[in-house]
């Protein structure tokens, strides 16, 4: 029987990208007619791929499982994978009291491997109130695993609410699932459209704003640590840059880990250049933010991340203060025991930095 013909689970069809599903299988040496004997599936399956026709999501993750990714990675952007639902009112909805507005961008991976929308949002009973969305999809997630991801899904909320109002890290508004458990919504006071990384594709940041920036960065990284929070994750795409006043806010603490003794939330984390080392072997302190931190301050810097042996030249072109450059450049050791301690004289240094560079 031709997969396409199948009715399929709870009536979604999942609509795949024929051209990324070609390129994945030639990488591997693989016919389109082996591809689809090895899969057990007709050729008439991958015909309607070509057509746009949709597949059951069956087909498409085992597609995905033997070209060894996920199955957002071969989604069309037809595919309504790439499009948060409205969210719905009534005594079930949790986030009722808010509107989506249009998406921020067709979708990305989060840090905790889980498949998220970004939208503006809007309140539906106050005026001129605004919210950052996060919409999670888990119709495509076997169903006995969506309930083993709670504290995936809660621990950036759980982050912010430890920390509680602070210019410097967002503000949670709520964090539920949609009727049904098909997704989850995360919503944030709205804080800006762009991050620090969006801000970098056009070069490194503005030399007489950087210590603002790395200052702003900085005092959300005390206050996580404050509340026994380790970022883990910090890197520029998780720093919003403000839209009304320019400041920087910490943001997307899925992976996130708690110092009080709550579950470590892992995953098969993609690589990231910005995070510390011993974080990937399962240990991190306080010292791997500041690893992350040394990068980020690097690559705002310079406007990428650039080798260990240029960083201090960099530090000299911006015109930073020796003793702070001395310190972020501690920051980047591969060993935790050989940064700083705390964030006590960083704090100092860009804080008198940034004094005598403001407007």
């Amino acid at each position: 029987m031709n997969s396409t013909d199948a009715k399929p689970e709870n009536g979604r069809l999942v609509f795949l990208d024929s051209s990324k599903i070609q390129r994945l299988h030639l990488a591997m040496g693989m016919s389109r007619k082996k591809l689809a004997e090895t899969l057990q599936i007709s050729m008439n399956t991958l015909k309607a791929i070509d057509r746009g026709e949709g597949v059951r999501p069956d087909t498409a993750r085992r597609l995905a499982n033997h070209l060894k990714c996920q199955i957002p990675d071969l989604l069309s952007p037809n595919d309504s994978y790439f499009v948060a639902p409205e969210i719905a009112s009534g005594p079930m909805a949790g986030a009722s009291e808010w509107e989506r507005q249009e998406p921020r961008d067709q979708g990305r991976l989060a840090s905790n491997g889980l498949f998220y929308i970004a939208c503006g949002m809007k309140h539906r009973f106050t005026a001129n109130r605004s919210g950052r969305g996060k919409f999670y999809h888990l119709s495509l997630m076997n169903p006995q695993i969506r309930k083993t991801i709670l504290d995936k899904l809660s621990r950036h909320a759980d982050v912010c609410v430890r920390v509680g109002l602070h210019p410097h890290v967002a503000h949670n508004l709520t964090s539920t699932p949609t009727e049904g458990d098909a997704g989850w919504w995360v919503i944030d006071d709205w804080v800006g459209e762009h991050t620090v990384a969006d801000r970098l594709e056009f070069g490194p940041w503005p030399a007489n704003q950087l210590p603002r920036l790395l200052l702003n960065v900085a005092l959300g990284l005390q206050a996580l640590h404050h509340a026994e929070v380790i970022f883990r994750e910090l890197a520029p795409t998780r720093v919003l840059i403000s839209d009304q006043n320019g400041t920087a806010v910490l943001t997307d603490f899925e992976l996130a880990k708690l110092l009080d003794g709550s579950p470590s939330v892992s995953s098969d984390w993609p690589e990231d250049p910005y995070r510390a080392p011993e974080v990937d072997g399962g240990s991190a302190t306080i010292q791997s933010d500041f690893y992350s931190f040394g990068k980020l301050a690097v690559a705002a810097a310079a406007g990428e991340l650039v080798d260990h042996d240029s960083v201090a030249d960099i530090f000299h072109q911006v015109k930073m203060p020796a003793r702070l450059a001395k310190l972020l450049i501690a920051c980047l050791e591969p060993v935790p025991s050989k940064r700083p301690r705390d964030l006590t004289q960083i704090l100092k240094d860009l804080t008198t930095w940034h004094e005598k560079v403001k407007p």
